[in-house]
């Protein structure tokens, strides 16, 4: 029997943040989800965290270095200016603690101390993947079940569906994350991974879970979340494909051509629904209600912003500043509700933490990307998809720990694989210096 080492633990980790975390659900079902998967979450991680750090004071000389590396001064960085806001904010133990979105300290501290031990001992395994893409395929059908009105696991409250979303109740629930939003992002890693898997490594049966989370995603009508799957995937392909630099060139220079053409047709053809809205974007016609709302949301969170620009109102605090939106039901009555996120996980970060924290944040980002888009190994390939995918769907997204732990769970893995590959390239490139 193979010993227990840093790498084993973080492969076990992975295959039950990918398995049991993702489908996790309590009896109560979408009543407690948040507290569910935030709890499920927290007990994971902290068991890894103790099981992980006596075998790396025992590695830890064996272990890869880098010099000169900024990438950990740089997170930690993030992390401390965000523990100050927190310990300024006029609301310390929602800062701290976490407020509704669960997304406090605590959980910022986890998701730190999550990546920096999967950097040390992480990287990708055949066996994680296949995990994950059995626990996606489950998650698929629970979801296509729901799109039928079926109610399985009776994760819905008494009489609730789908079919009911936005009507006969306010929001939309699908499979096991619960909110339909949060839910995307969740699909649009599980697409990026695996068709990205399938191309390069050409395993075609990844394809089956691809196409599955995207089926669903496509269902369920988040267009935020079908977006930025779409456009994930049009801004890592040329870099996956096993060709030359020039015909990468030129693939990105066709979506360029191709990204402009759709805006002047845009621009100049009248349209409705979403594209409607992005039309109006272009001409400086951003009215409230385009995109669910959110256009009115980024402005009033904005306001906010400039209130404390340096440190925010402290980490999950938004809820706290006195912001909320009306809605008109079908049934003519107004429903009031409090905003407690940003729906942009850079706004949020921008309100809640300050500027230094967000550009932290994008600087912590933009180190890795940078590194895992000069490689062309098939954990970086299918990581960085699933980065990427994310981070546009960011955009319109809510930042909470039943879909951003997977963000820090791929970045982990992802600095991990290249933590390991760049040494073998210094010493080749170290060989061929001393011919």
């Amino acid at each position: 029997m193979r010993k227990w080492n840093t790498a084993r633990v973080c492969g076990l980790y992975q295959i039950l943040m990918s398995t049991v975390f993702l489908l996790a659900v309590s009896p109560k079902g979408y009543l407690n989800i948040s507290e569910t998967k935030f709890a499920v979450f927290a007990a994971l991680t902290a068991l890894f965290l103790a099981a992980f750090l006596p075998f790396w004071l025992r590695e830890r000389k064996s272990l890869p270095r880098r010099d000169r590396d900024v990438f950990p001064f740089l997170i930690l960085g993030f992390w401390a200016w965000s523990l100050l806001s927190a310990l300024c904010s006029s609301w310390t133990k929602i800062a701290v603690l976490g407020g509704p979105r669960l997304d406090g300290m605590a959980t910022l501290t986890l998701y730190c101390l999550m990546l920096l031990a999967l950097r040390k001992g992480g990287g990708e395994s055949k066996w994680v993947l296949r995990a994950a893409a059995a626990a996606a395929l489950l998650y698929c059908a629970v979801a296509l079940l729901q799109f039928l009105d079926r109610n399985p696991l009776g994760l819905f409250p008494g009489e609730y569906r789908w079919s009911g979303r936005q009507t006969v109740y306010n929001g939309a629930f699908l499979s096991f994350t619960g909110n339909a939003d949060l839910s995307a992002s969740v699909l649009g890693i599980g697409f990026a991974l695996f068709w990205s898997r399938a191309l390069k490594k050409k395993e075609w049966l990844y394809l089956l879970p691809a196409a599955a989370c995207l089926g669903v995603l496509a269902v369920s009508e988040v267009r935020g979340g079908l977006l930025a799957a779409g456009a994930g995937f049009l801004l890592c392909l040329p870099a996956q494909l096993d060709a030359r630099k020039t015909v990468k060139l030129c693939l990105y220079a066709a979506l360029g051509i191709g990204l402009l053409a759709s805006l002047v047709l845009l621009w100049f053809l009248p349209a409705g629904g979403t594209a409607g809205e992005l039309r109006g974007l272009l001409r400086g016609e951003a009215a409230d209600s385009f995109g669910s709302g959110r256009i009115y949301i980024w402005r009033n969170v904005w306001d906010l912003v400039k209130e404390r620009p340096l440190l925010g109102g402290g980490p999950d605090t938004l809820g706290e500043r006195g912001l909320f939106f009306t809605r008109l039901l079908p049934d003519g009555s107004l429903l009031r509700r409090d905003i407690d996120s940003a729906h942009c996980e850079y706004l949020n970060i921008l309100v809640n933490q300050g500027f230094p924290a967000l550009l932290l944040y994008l600087a912590s980002l933009g180190t890795t990307l940078v590194r895992a888009f000069r490689s062309a190994s098939p954990a970086a390939v299918s990581l960085r998809a699933a980065m990427v995918t994310y981070l546009l769907g960011a955009v319109f997204g809510i930042s909470m720990p039943a879909n951003t732990a997977f963000l820090w769970l791929c970045w982990g893995v992802l600095e991990g694989a290249l933590a390991r590959e760049e040494p073998r390239e210094e010493a080749s490139a170290e060989r061929e210096r001393s011919i």
